[in-house]
């Protein structure tokens, strides 16, 4: 079991570091061609895209994964090919709706209406390609799934690199580069998908109901979600500017260091985590909640570890002008240590199917995201808006882990058996 997960966690830390750091990779080059301001506008745009994945694709790529392991008792293939269909019109929807808001909106995101339309695209692209990741990781293919991962980044990273410097386009250059790959991976997981038959061209009502019964009650959860690790640069963007959200946003990037490595533990944990919760013994749950509590303070060491990293190379990675976004980073580690600990309650909900919870604790979550966001970006600027996302992930952490206490009842309160257990079971 060890040698597999850390293989697995190996594989997909890697793939990580290559596809979700595409933006991460990209500042040396990005805080060098473009100014704060320019930059700004690629904050934005992926700050709309964020907010798109509350809609466009409805989650199939969840749904896909976690279904697998039930496979015998359906027809897994026609599932899968309605879960693509069910993506496809939802992303339709989604950027019709965005465009229809456009002009209502824009202002405050200084974005012009076709980037509204062009995030919906891009988020919903992505859960399509997530659809054949996700299926490859439930069926252990960890190195197919991560392969997927890298050949989406090279796309991105590519076409954005054209379109910034050789067509010179600027920060539009990255927004349409990073829209096109995810267009042609999409393509490319839909044909393999169809290739490999693992998805078949029908549709059935008694899928299309299963899917939105899983998607639906994730709509105001994703959404919430967004909210959370948003509110606070909307409000930099709507308060101080999109010279200023260049900044922040550039902060918020390096704090991507732990969703990345935090990505990569879920995706190599959540067999392991689904299969302990299966055999549903005493012994069982305790691995769960020792793997749990072990983690908290790795997290910790690790986002403090990389913030005295970027202290000591930050300003030439970054170059003068995004200097004051080192600081700032710190507590976008941090946020992404606790958002890492958030990951492995919320599989608790995802084994139940009892996502309509999980939506419930993100909202609440979210409603003081967007009260306490403005509210200290008002009072202390850049360092208020990063101080706000932190409490905010806090906030969703102990809303998540209250709830789970109700409706999957775990060990919580044994952390010396639960982590005694772990380690037994670890060296076996």
């Amino acid at each position: 079991m060890k040698s597999t997960i850390l293989r697995a966690g190996a594989i997909y830390a890697a793939a990580n570091v290559i596809s979700a750091g595409v933006p991460f990779f990209l500042l040396p080059v990005l805080t060098r061609a473009l100014s704060p301001a320019d930059y700004g506008l690629v904050i934005n745009f992926f700050l709309l895209v964020t907010l798109s994945t509350s809609l466009a694709g409805l989650s199939v790529h969840g749904a896909v994964a976690v279904n697998w392991f039930q496979r015998n008792e359906m027809d897994f293939p026609r599932f899968v090919g309605t879960a693509l269909a069910l993506a496809a019109a939802s992303t339709l929807t989604c950027g019709l709706i965005l465009l229809g808001g456009a002009l209502v909106l824009r202002l405050p995101l200084d974005l012009a209406s076709r980037f509204w339309f062009l995030a919906a695209v891009n988020a919903g692209a992505t859960v399509i390609i997530g659809v054949r990741a996700a299926l490859w990781q439930s069926q252990g293919e960890a190195l197919r799934a991560a392969s997927l991962q890298v050949v989406a980044a090279v796309l991105n990273v590519g076409f954005s690199l054209v379109c910034v410097f050789v067509l010179s386009l600027g920060g539009e250059g990255r927004i349409y580069g990073s829209v096109a790959a995810a267009v042609l991976c999409a393509s490319a997981a839909t044909w393999l998908l169809f290739a490999k038959g693992d998805a078949r061209w029908e549709a059935a009502g008694g899928d299309i109901r299963k899917l939105l019964r899983f998607g639906i009650p994730l709509i105001p959860h994703a959404l919430a979600s967004a909210l959370l690790f948003t509110a606070d640069r909307f409000s930099v963007s709507s308060l101080l500017g999109r010279e200023a959200v260049g900044i922040y946003g550039t902060a918020a990037q390096l704090g991507m260091a732990m969703n990345i490595l935090g990505d990569a533990l879920v995706k190599a944990g959540s067999p392991w985590m689904f299969g302990q919760m299966t055999a549903r013994n005493a012994r069982a749950r305790l691995r769960v909640v020792g793997a749990t509590y072990a983690l908290i303070p790795v997290w910790m060491l690790i986002a403090v570890t990389l913030w005295l990293a970027l202290q000591a190379t930050g300003s030439w990675v970054l170059g003068a002008r995004y200097a004051a976004a080192i600081d700032l980073s710190l507590w976008f580690l941090m946020g992404g240590a606790v958002s890492a600990i958030y990951f492995n309650i919320a599989g608790l909900f995802f084994f139940t199917s009892k996502t309509e919870w999980l939506s419930l604790a993100t909202l609440g979550t979210a409603a003081v995201a967007v009260v306490l966001a403005p509210l200290l970006a008002r009072q202390f600027g850049l360092t208020g808006g990063a101080l706000a996302f932190l409490i905010v992930q806090i906030c969703a952490l102990l809303t998540a882990w209250l709830l789970s206490v109700w409706i999957q009842p775990m060990p919580w309160h044994r952390p010396v058996l639960a982590v005694r257990v772990l380690r037994a079971s670890w060296k076996e």
